[in-house]
């Protein structure tokens, strides 16, 4: 919200992806009068035992060696990555999102993800979808958890609309 309150006091609207996704929530959640609208790409319900968060960070740095290499040029300790993912992967494996923390979210919010998610299975998407009293629905066909990247065209198809 420091990022936000610096750019604007305007209420904003929120594009989050995985992470930000989350984070998208939370921002809805804390502050529903600053978030005019919510786009959530590949985050859905959590619950413990739900998903395995276990991060590797030598596996994820294999996955896109080249975001990496950007990314190292901008930490301050690029030798605590896995610590960080250690941390991530014990918050998440132990967070809790369900109908009581979606139903506090009042703003108009796209939940989306790609039909190939492993992380987000549509199943899941709908769900979450539901649990939010103004959501609109985004399956994402042909596309994992990047949806934008393996199926922009359609993700911004879907984005566009809900914007307007």
């Amino acid at each position: 919200m420091a990022v936000i309150n610096a750019v604007t006091k305007d209420s904003v609207i929120i594009l989050g992806f995985s992470d930000g996704g989350y984070t998208g929530y939370a921002l809805a959640n804390k502050y529903p009068n600053r978030i005019k609208k919510l786009i959530a790409i590949g985050a859905t319900e959590l619950s413990p035992g739900v998903r395995d968060f276990t991060f590797d960070a030598k596996q994820g740095i294999a996955l896109d060696t080249a975001y990496w290499n950007q990314q190292f040029k901008l930490m301050p300790e690029p030798q605590r990555l896995q610590e960080m993912f250690t941390k991530l992967g014990n918050m998440y494996n132990h967070l809790t999102l369900d109908s009581t923390f979606f139903q506090t979210i009042k703003c108009p919010t796209l939940v989306m993800a790609g039909d190939k998610d492993a992380s987000n299975p549509p199943k899941r998407v709908v769900h979450t979808a539901q649990m939010i009293t103004n959501s609109q629905l985004g399956i994402i066909p042909n596309a994992g958890h990047a949806a934008f990247l393996d199926n922009f065209m359609t993700v911004w198809a879907c984005i566009v609309p809900f914007i307007k």
